[in-house]
């Protein structure tokens, strides 16, 4: 059963999605939880600099009907939390504290990320990844190496995949793509034009189209069949987003183990593999 998500959850969740004045909001209510859940609206709002509409649309668009559920959830979390001293700051001079931060950040970052995953979304795309004849995992920039990864793991298991970090042989294998075929792209914004160019190839051939992002909004995610959301802190750390490997991971691997759990041949491929590749070590 999965962990109840807490207001943090919530706000890691949506972080990327928010406007700016809404960002001074969550990040005020990540830093400042016990002062906050004592404020009122008025009060809040001046904290924050911005209009006491802002803090009930951020209210609402992180899930809930208003600033005073907001605040019950947030004591009830207090409650069951032990909360250390954390902080969105990270600094040389308090490399202890930046290490604490950095750590909580990520598990709460993957805890978001897991209790988010829709269930029947995962079982159909674990469906169509079984039925498929080829998946190919597709990214542009630093996600490659999480679309790499997801290859090299379904390979593993029996599922024949592809993907490369040149891009021209992504594009080129998306047009040999045939319907009960699956595309995966990996994008944090889900504005590339390239993978946004070969999602749209892929569903003209019939191959059903995976997105993992952070914006479930974004062009990529708009035209693809199944979109899988993560959850990333690093736009509470920095200005410029600069895309968590771990969210991603996390659902690669989770779709992984998935299909490792179901196929009865998994292990002992995975035994002769490793075996293989261990003849060459040192």
């Amino acid at each position: 059963m999965a962990k109840e998500m807490t207001v943090r959850d919530y706000i890691f969740t949506t972080y990327d999605q928010l406007f700016d004045a809404e960002k001074k909001v969550a990040d005020y209510l990540l830093d400042h939880p016990d002062a906050a859940v004592e404020m009122s609206v008025a009060a809040l709002a001046g904290e924050c600099s911005t209009s006491q509409a802002t803090i009930i649309r951020f209210c609402k668009k992180i899930g809930f009907s208003g600033f005073h559920q907001l605040k019950i959830e947030m004591a009830k979390d207090m409650k069951t939390r032990k909360d250390y001293i954390t902080t969105n700051a990270i600094d040389i001079n308090h490399i202890g504290q930046s290490l604490h931060n950095i750590l909580v950040s990520k598990v709460e970052e993957l805890e978001a990320t897991i209790n988010n995953l829709n269930e029947e979304s995962i079982r159909k795309v674990i469906d169509a990844v079984v039925k498929a004849d080829v998946v190919e995992v597709a990214a542009v920039g630093n996600s490659i190496p999480i679309a790499m990864d997801a290859s090299y793991k379904f390979n593993q298991v029996g599922i024949r995949s592809v993907a490369s970090n040149v891009w021209e042989a992504q594009q080129a294998f998306s047009f040999t793509l045939n319907k009960g075929d699956v595309l995966i792209g990996i994008s944090a914004s889900g504005a590339s034009r390239r993978l946004v160019g070969m999602a749209r190839i892929a569903q003209k051939r019939g191959a059903l189209v995976v997105t993992i992002t952070n914006q479930p909004e974004s062009p990529l995610a708009e035209n693809s069949d199944i979109v899988l959301t993560t959850a990333s802190r690093e736009r509470v750390f920095y200005d410029q987003v600069s895309f968590t490997r771990s969210a991603a991971m996390a659902v690669v691997d989770s779709i992984f183990l998935l299909l490792y759990s179901m196929r009865k041949d998994s292990f002992q491929q995975l035994l002769e593999h490793e075996q293989i590749i261990s003849e060459d070590k040192i």
